[in-house]
């Protein structure tokens, strides 16, 4: 449509304005590309969030989706993935299901807001970790990370079973399919999940860090 105006000897102005409502009617009538292996699906992550038996999630900077307080989402303005969100303690509550989560140290100490809501959060993380079905593994500050194919924590995500990944951003989720995109992420996670710590040694860095910022909130208020 757009080389279509193009042959009609618009003037420049004209052509630009036409073009760009062409472009917009066609991006808000394209469907998805589930086809290719990529969906920009709102509630995508809720749906595999209640569906898979095994969940692997990985953050370098905010706590995890299913790990997170309701106030740790509010003083964060994170978005509610999917319609009204998902029963976060009831998935995590469900002994058929196991959960791994590695997170890098920083995410315990990048307090969105105040920090008010951080000790609360901090102590639900420990909570977490003692479950029988929940793995929850932390990067120690200055530890060598990555694998081979990724030397460095880009982003977070969530890989769902062997079948998809989910990635959280500003405006939307993106979810992956395509079998190699999802064996690459498996892999980058498993490279992450080696330079982390699980169990007394990563329940020691969150009281830790809830110990550092005791003392911050003490010596504001």
């Amino acid at each position: 449509m757009v080389r279509l105006l193009g042959v009609l000897g618009l003037e420049a102005a004209e052509f630009e304005r036409l073009a760009a409502e062409v472009r917009g009617a066609y991006a808000e009538s394209a469907a998805p590309r589930v086809d290719a292996g990529v969906s920009f699906r709102q509630g995508t992550a809720v749906e595999r969030a209640l569906s898979a038996s095994l969940v692997r999630s990985f953050e370098s900077v905010a706590v995890p989706y299913l790990l997170r307080t309701a106030g740790y989402d509010r003083a964060a303005g994170m978005v509610v993935l999917g319609e009204g969100g998902v029963d976060r303690a009831a998935v995590l509550g469900d002994q058929g299901r196991h959960f791994t989560f590695v997170i890098c140290e920083g995410v315990l100490r990048t307090w969105p807001g105040s920090g008010a809501c951080m000790p609360e959060q901090l102590a639900h993380l420990v909570e977490v970790a003692g479950r029988a079905n929940v793995r929850l593994g932390v990067v120690p500050a200055g530890t060598v990370v990555g694998s081979e194919r990724c030397g460095v924590p880009l982003h977070g995500f969530t890989i769902y079973d062997d079948s998809a990944v989910t990635v959280e951003t500003f405006t939307r989720e993106l979810t992956l399919t395509a079998e190699a995109d999802v064996r690459a992420y498996v892999e980058v996670f498993e490279g992450f999940a080696r330079s982390a710590v699980f169990g007394d040694e990563a329940v020691a860095l969150v009281e830790r860090a809830a110990r550092d910022l005791g003392k911050i909130l003490g010596s504001i208020h």
